[in-house]
C-alpha cells in the first residue's frame, strides 16, 4: 500500500517533501546520536503509559531503530 500512495516505507527514506527518497532528511549519524534522548521522550509520552506492554529504554530504542531502517519488529 505504501508503494501504490508513494509513502516511504521507514524514516531513514522520508525526504523533505514526505516523498520518498534515497537519503531522507534525517542523516543516521544525526538519528543514532538523538536515539536515546527520543527514546526517553516517548516513553515519558503519556500515550505510551497506556500501552499494555511498558518499554524499556532498550526497546524503545530497538522499535525506533525499527521505524528507522524499515526492519521487523522481532521483540
Amino acid at each position: 500500500m505504501n508503494d501504490k500512495l508513494n509513502i516511504p516505507h521507514c524514516i531513514r527514506n522520508y525526504g523533505g517533501d514526505s516523498y520518498p527518497t534515497e537519503q531522507g532528511f534525517v542523516p543516521e549519524d544525526v538519528f543514532l546520536e538523538r536515539l536515546p534522548e527520543i527514546a526517553a521522550n516517548a516513553i515519558l509520552d503519556a500515550c505510551t503509559g497506556s500501552n499494555p506492554r511498558q518499554p524499556s529504554q532498550e526497546d524503545m530504542e530497538k522499535l525506533l531503530k525499527c521505524c528507522y531502517y524499515d526492519t521487523e519488529v522481532d521483540f
